[in-house]
């Protein structure tokens, strides 16, 4: 009897340290997201292309024959703290080899992170964050940013606008944007190039988040009666309300939405009530059509996991994790943190539409393989209509005159 209580209890601790051993035998891949707050909805888009990446390696046998298990942790609405105790969490407590973000902090990241040297792959689309990069490139180098700045985005927003098929009634712009440093980045930038192009900025209104009454606004926009009014605001209900309350009485101007057209919340509550909204996605997958074989097979495979098409981050967060993977593999040790990145700066990526090659500030600059894309909601989908730079129309796929305007 005393035997075999032995050999049973000999077999329960080799379960349970054979099963410690597994659980401990993982590569830990961080990813600070926002889960709760403004930006929840974009968060949720980089969420599902950093897990269909994670998947895709860990069913190919993992990489260097260990499976990736991802730690979440919640960025909130990205406060300096709660950005700096993700990464001491993440990279100090938890020693992750390396860390996936989408919006991640425009500045403070790169200061969180780069105290570490775990790879760091964020969507921050920031200048503020390149100004940090460039205080200490040694240090930070382990700081990679998976699209242009905020002022570059703006541009290819307004050179997009100058180049639809579309004659406008006058030269007047509204531009709203969230108080933010991506709302104010875009917002001044737009400022500046309408004023170049001798438009008239006749508003320029920030507004905090969580404003979903626009009476007082909209009761001046229609005495302006602009032809564009932009609206930068990453957060779902606010430009949802906006819309519907400007489509009571309407003027003749084209809704730019930006960056904020693009939470899955937005299309997604709306549907065809949308159609007319035009708006922009930085490093994007342009859908619904892709412009090579690969990326319509991703772009297939996407749509069949999640349901829809991609939006806001989904494909660039994707690509920040098999950049990250290949180097990782080629340099054949995920714990030589600064080997691995070298490698990234060095040799970049090849993605599905075509090389990622970072500068030398760590940004992916748009253009080229990796565009801007510029998108119209059509019968309840985002339909990309531009790509930029250059801004050129894209395939065979039509900019529609808004449904509200009367021409």
């Amino acid at each position: 009897m005393r035997k075999a209580l032995v050999v049973v209890l000999s077999l329960l601790c080799t379960v349970f340290f054979a099963g410690s051993s597994f659980a401990g035998d993982t590569i830990k891949v961080g990813v600070p997201l926002a889960m709760t707050g403004p930006y929840t909805d974009t968060g949720d888009n980089y969420w599902k292309g950093i897990k269909m990446a994670i998947d895709e390696i860990n069913e190919g046998g993992g990489l260097l024959g260990k499976p990736l298990e991802p730690v979440r942790f919640d960025t909130q609405e990205f406060a300096p703290e709660r950005v700096m105790q993700g990464a001491d969490y993440l990279c100090g407590q938890l020693k992750v080899d390396s860390v996936h973000a989408g919006w991640a902090g425009w500045g403070q990241d790169v200061r969180a992170y780069g105290k570490y040297t775990a790879p760091f792959f964020a969507d921050d689309g920031s200048q503020a964050a390149v100004d940090v990069f460039n205080q200490n490139r040694d240090q930070y180098k382990n700081i990679f940013q998976l699209t242009d700045t905020g002022i570059n985005q703006a541009q290819s927003m307004f050179n997009v606008l100058m180049a639809l098929p579309y004659e406008y009634p006058n030269k007047k712009a509204v531009i709203i944007t969230a108080d933010d440093a991506w709302g104010t980045e875009v917002g001044d930038t737009l400022k500046d190039n309408f004023k170049k192009k001798g438009w008239k900025v006749a508003m320029h209104e920030l507004v905090p988040y969580g404003t979903n009454q626009w009476g007082p606004l909209l009761t001046k926009i229609r005495k302006i009666k602009p032809a564009i009014i932009h609206v930068e605001i990453v957060s779902a209900q606010e430009v949802i309300t906006f819309f519907r309350q400007f489509m009571k009485r309407p003027t003749n101007s084209i809704l730019s939405y930006g960056y904020s057209l693009v939470p899955r919340e937005v299309v997604g509550t709306m549907g065809k009530e949308a159609d007319g909204l035009i708006g922009e996605v930085p490093t994007a997958m342009p859908t619904p059509e892709a412009p090579t074989p690969e990326a319509q097979a991703w772009l297939d495979k996407f749509q069949g996991i999640w349901g829809h098409l991609p939006q806001a981050g989904s494909w660039a967060a994707y690509s920040g994790v098999k950049a990250w993977a290949a180097a990782a593999a080629a340099v054949g040790d995920v714990t030589n943190h600064d080997a691995i990145s070298d490698y990234i700066a060095a040799n970049g990526y090849k993605g599905e539409t075509g090389m990622w090659k970072w500068d030398e500030n760590h940004v992916m600059r748009a253009g080229g393989d990796v565009p801007i894309g510029h998108y119209q909601v059509q019968n309840g989908e985002m339909i990309a209509i531009f790509t930029d730079p250059p801004a050129k129309p894209y395939k065979n796929y039509k900019f529609i005159v808004p449904r509200w305007i009367k021409q």
